[in-house]
């Protein structure tokens, strides 16, 4: 759920989406076809003209170009938009950075909450100071000092503040070189964990995107599977229609009607076997099966389906197509 943002608070900077180096590059226009052939002749013509410049001189041709000209231009934008188009359905855009960050918190008072510190991070190094008061609290501020009664903390920063600045460059300098080094062992840490931390937030994210692109090719090859059939059923029947044309009218040939689809079965059984596999490719299986052996669908629907509370769509599969048919859809 997300975080409601408190009246009265200033709201978030919207931060720059970071790059995606593998989307498609967009589609090149007529106009820009014909800016990228002619900048360079106008640059070489005209060395100090700036970019606003050369960009107006090109507009002015563009409107008296040649019909020739522009038809090629425009042959090569439509060259490019094909690319553009066949790059754009295997694309999957890049996870959210900010997808999986915590939703900011806000105390009673509407002030914006610090977020918790990373605990794996490197310890970032000390100052000078602080390394030199450390030493500076163990000598004097200590009960093991032999003071006389506890200093209070008020009273530790005001002396520490004033030895610190009474303490020469040379007394100072031994400190300094103390956290110069600690600071270079920290900028090394640093570095290290920034780099493992991105690499490992990168992977996370082109992982999630390949999941998204492979879900998505199976649900256009499942689309397309789908389609492939409904065509092939409309084409038999169109065959079979056409096939009933040619027959010579007045024939004496008895014909036999046939049996009247139950509409109201028909549409339970879909109902139970969507509800089972979620899968229309097995509802069109079972109907191959009714058209040719009716009586065993009628006999499998009135056992598991029709005067059931809780209708048995798995079993009523299995007992229809067979278990290895049925699996195929069940498994999906």
């Amino acid at each position: 759920m997300v975080a409601k943002q408190p009246a009265g608070v200033a709201p978030e900077r919207k931060r720059r989406k970071r790059r995606d180096k593998d989307k498609p590059k967009r589609a090149m226009s007529a106009y820009l076809v014909f800016l990228n052939r002619h900048r360079e002749r106008v640059q070489k013509k005209s060395p100090n003209a700036s970019v606003t410049d050369i960009t107006k001189e090109l507009a002015l041709k563009w409107k008296t170009v040649s019909d020739a000209e522009r038809a090629e231009c425009q042959r090569v934008s439509d060259q490019d938009k094909e690319r553009y188009y066949r790059e754009m359905r295997d694309y999957v855009p890049l996870p959210d950075e900010k997808e999986d960050e915590p939703a900011p918190r806000y105390d009673k008072d509407g002030n914006r909450k610090r977020r918790k510190k990373d605990k794996a991070a490197p310890r970032k190094n000390r100052s000078a100071y602080i390394i030199w008061a450390q030493e500076y609290r163990e000598k004097h501020f200590r009960p093991k000092a032999a003071t006389p009664q506890a200093v209070t903390f008020r009273e530790q920063a005001a002396i520490l503040g004033s030895a610190w600045k009474a303490l020469s460059a040379s007394g100072k300098k031994k400190y300094e070189d103390i956290a110069l080094q600690e600071a270079q062992a920290y900028a090394i840490k640093r570095d290290a964990y920034l780099a493992e931390k991105k690499a490992l937030a990168l992977a996370a994210r082109e992982a999630k995107r390949q999941r998204l692109l492979d879900e998505k090719r199976a649900w256009e090859a499942t689309k397309e599977a789908a389609a492939k059939l409904k065509q092939e059923r409309k084409e038999a029947k169109a065959a079979e229609k056409a096939k009933d044309d040619d027959k010579p009218k007045g024939s004496l040939s008895k014909v036999v009607a046939k049996p009247k689809k139950d509409t109201a079965m028909l549409a339970k059984i879909r109902e139970a076997v969507m509800s089972a596999t979620q899968s229309e490719n097995a509802y069109y299986a079972v109907l191959d099966v009714h058209e040719t052996e009716p009586e065993k669908v009628i006999a499998q629907y009135k056992a598991n389906l029709e005067k059931r509370a809780l209708p048995d769509g798995k079993t009523f599969l299995v007992n229809v197509l067979g278990f290895d048919n049925a699996a195929a859809y069940i498994n999906r």
